[in-house]
């Protein structure tokens, strides 16, 4: 099973918040059942956190993550479901990266660890969506 892990639980891990041990037993007990990835939009998004972009790609590589493009077809999947959200009036705080994890979770992968099940579970049906709490 591959599992596409959103930029919430790794910024647990990298800031050792409150959450981290949680997001860190949730990674491994992914890996249990197959391989982790990211998309790009994930990997710029904890790129902030990092000096260097080598220092970011030792810290996926440790946490034996994978960097999985994100195709042409998912992108658009991305763009429907985030013209559904605005036609649905939709709160104005999420922006195009929350749905292309989303989006990139769905099309390509099993299921999407994150620690912001709500709103993946709402807008994305049928995407197996797993919490760090739920696995700690």
């Amino acid at each position: 099973m591959k599992t596409a892990v959103d930029s919430s639980v790794l910024f647990d891990i990298v800031k050792g918040a409150p959450g981290a041990a949680a997001a860190q037993a949730a990674l491994e007990a992914a890996l249990a059942h197959g391989s982790l990835c990211v998309c790009a939009v994930v990997v710029a998004e904890l790129g902030r956190y990092f000096d260097r972009g080598d220092t970011l790609a030792e810290f996926l590589a440790d946490c034996q993550i994978d960097h999985e493009p994100m195709s042409l077809e998912t992108a658009l999947g991305a763009a429907g479901i985030m013209r559904r959200y605005a036609r649905n009036k939709g709160p104005r705080e999420r922006v195009a990266p929350d749905f292309l994890i989303g989006a990139h979770a769905m099309q390509q992968c099993d299921a999407l660890l994150t620690s912001d099940g709500g709103f993946f579970r709402h807008y994305f049906a049928g995407l197996k969506v797993v919490s760090p709490q739920a696995s700690s």
